[in-house]
């Protein structure tokens, strides 16, 4: 039987804007310089990349609901790189919007007018790793969360409305970089630049996907 990763994220998911890998491209080709296609070629499983420009939590935790039905004769494991807090997410006549996205700008401005607030956003992204938790461990489905760069410790145990969601979360089934640092992090620290907008390059994606299999193979891969 064939294996997947099933892969949710956003432009660091993607492999959105290393030198190779244009905005334009077709997903197809995004995914021959991401970190989880990178991962799957370590591990013979094919990649299944759902990342997305701009995506929050919202729409992130929808699509593993959506690929885990499509999937669910299949061997896989689930892979989740969560993003930034303030990425709003909605569905508006069957079409994602995305606060992140720059052609939904007049969404963002909405939203920074009406619903910005620290406390909210990272409530908004606990409660919804939370639900996606306990959706797979319910299946018992194999998965790991990751982090696109530490979106976390500024947050972490300092709301007290937010702690019992935190000790809910199995932290276990997250991988961090020193910390909370992600990918972002990892590749800096370890000498992989960053280009303008802040996203590695495709060698940046590669050797982090070697440094998750030097962590996670023979235990989740």
């Amino acid at each position: 039987m064939d294996k997947y990763i099933l892969a949710v994220g956003c432009s660091y998911t993607i492999g959105h804007d290393n030198v190779n890998n244009p905005i334009m491209t077709t997903l197809k080709h995004y995914e021959l310089d991401s970190w989880p296609s990178w991962l799957g070629k370590l591990t013979n499983r094919t990649c299944v990349n759902y990342g997305k420009n701009g995506a929050g939590s919202f729409y992130m935790a929808n699509k593993v609901y959506e690929l885990v039905e499509k999937y669910k004769d299949k061997d896989f494991v689930v892979m989740v790189m969560w993003s930034g807090l303030h990425r709003y997410d909605m569905i508006k006549n069957d079409r994602w919007i995305h606060s992140g996205q720059k052609q939904f700008d007049f969404f963002k401005k909405k939203y920074i007018i009406y619903l910005y607030d620290n406390l909210n956003a990272y409530y908004h992204t606990i409660l919804n790793m939370l639900n996606v938790q306990n959706f797979l461990k319910q299946k018992n489905i194999k998965y790991l969360f990751l982090t696109h760069r530490d979106i976390l410790s500024e947050f972490y145990q300092k709301h007290e409305k937010v702690s019992y969601l935190e000790e809910c979360i199995d932290w276990d089934n997250f991988y961090f970089h020193d910390g909370f640092k992600g990918c972002m992090e990892w590749c800096v620290e370890n000498d992989f630049k960053l280009n303008e907008s802040n996203h590695p390059y495709i060698e940046g994606y590669r050797k982090y996907a070697e440094h998750l299999y030097d962590v996670f193979n023979g235990k989740l891969l």
